[in-house]
């Protein structure tokens, strides 16, 4: 039974993150949640003139792959920015229902669209979006890439030394770093 509950804080908690669209459990982005963006520094990319992404034209600086993963973490985010101004994101959490089980919780969102960068201002404009969810315990529950929202998400953005800092409008902070090619 305290399975179960814990089972529902933790997809209650995920669920929230991955409706958000970058979700991280991971312990860079709990750590960063009550806080306030990273100070700029002298090697921090954090404004560019709004004319760059009207053509669809991102900073060359946020274009490549990132990912938000920590070892030991139930929770993988992934973006994949291109120079044209499109987007493609994945959020995974799986954990095993009970250490002796074989068997395992899922929950995956993906989505696609537009990124647009104004300043510090990064918005996400979905085009498609959608949730998979298998859990053992209780598969009647479950669902294969049921639609989600295509409301734009936007976020305060920087870049630091190949750390890439996402904070949404109620200020939880999510990092990733670049996954090289």
């Amino acid at each position: 039974m305290n399975l179960r509950v814990l089972s529902c804080g933790v997809r209650w908690a995920l669920m929230v993150s991955l409706t958000l669209g970058v979700a991280g459990m991971s312990a860079a982005c709990v750590a960063g949640h009550d806080e306030p963006g990273p100070a700029p520094s002298s090697r921090t990319v954090s404004a560019v003139p709004a004319t760059t992404t009207a053509a669809g034209i991102l900073p060359t600086e946020l274009v490549g792959a990132w990912e938000s993963a920590q070892p030991g973490s139930n929770t993988t985010l992934a973006y994949r920015f291109t120079a044209d101004g499109r987007y493609a994101h994945a959020g995974v959490l799986t954990y095993p229902l009970s250490p002796a089980s074989n068997e395992y919780y899922l929950l995956k969102r993906t989505s696609t669209g537009a990124v647009e960068v104004d300043g510090r201002t990064l918005t996400l404009r979905p085009s498609s979006a959608t949730t998979t969810r298998k859990d053992p315990a209780h598969p009647g529950d479950d669902y294969t890439d049921r639609p989600d929202s295509l409301a734009p998400r936007r976020f305060v953005w920087s870049l630091t030394d190949e750390v890439f800092t996402l904070i949404d409008e109620d200020g939880l902070r999510f990092v990733f770093r670049r996954v090289q090619s």
